[in-house]
C-alpha cells in the first residue's frame, strides 16, 4: 500500500511542474485522487469491518462519511470535481459520477485542457477534504498535510 501522504507530496511536485508540460498537470490530478483513494481505503479498513475496498471511489467516501460521521463532507463538491477530472484524464466519457445521485446541484465541469491552476486546485482540494474529514471525525490533523 502506498502512503496517502507520499501520493499527495507527489501530486504537489507534479502540480509544481505543470507549467512545463500538461502531462504533469494530469499526473498531479491522478496522484491527488490516488492519495484520497488510498486514505479512504485505509480509514475504511480501520473503521468499518465490512468495508469494500473494491467499490468505486465516490461510493466508498459516501459510505465512510455516513458510517463514521453520520453526514457528508461540506467539501463533497470538491470530491466530485476531482473524480470528474480523474475520469477525464483516464479517458472516461460520460456523465460525472455523483456522491448523491439524487442531487439537484449541477454536476462538476471539467475543462477541455488541464492547466497549472487546475493541477494546483486538485492538490489543494485533496488537502481540504482530508482536513475536513479529520476535523469532523475528531482526529488529529495528519502531519503529512504540510
Amino acid at each position: 500500500m502506498v502512503d496517502p501522504g507520499e501520493l499527495l507530496r507527489l501530486a504537489d511536485e507534479m502540480a509544481g511542474r505543470a507549467a512545463e508540460n500538461e502531462g504533469f498537470a494530469k499526473l498531479a490530478v491522478l496522484a491527488a485522487h490516488a492519495a484520497l483513494e488510498s486514505l479512504v481505503n485505509q480509514l475504511g479498513r480501520e473503521e468499518i469491518g465490512s468495508f469494500n475496498e473494491r467499490a468505486r471511489f465516490l461510493p466508498k467516501w459516501h459510505d465512510l462519511c455516513e458510517r463514521t460521521l453520520g453526514k457528508q463532507l461540506d467539501s463533497a463538491p470538491d470530491l466530485e470535481r476531482l473524480q470528474a477530472l480523474r475520469d477525464a484524464v483516464a479517458g472516461f466519457r460520460g456523465p460525472p459520477e455523483r456522491l448523491d445521485r439524487r442531487s439537484s446541484a449541477p454536476p462538476p465541469e471539467v475543462p477541455p485542457a488541464l492547466s497549472v491552476e487546475t493541477a494546483r486546485w486538485a492538490v489543494d482540494a485533496a488537502r481540504r477534504v482530508v482536513e475536513e474529514f479529520h476535523r469532523a471525525a475528531g482526529r488529529e490533523r495528519a502531519d503529512w498535510l504540510d
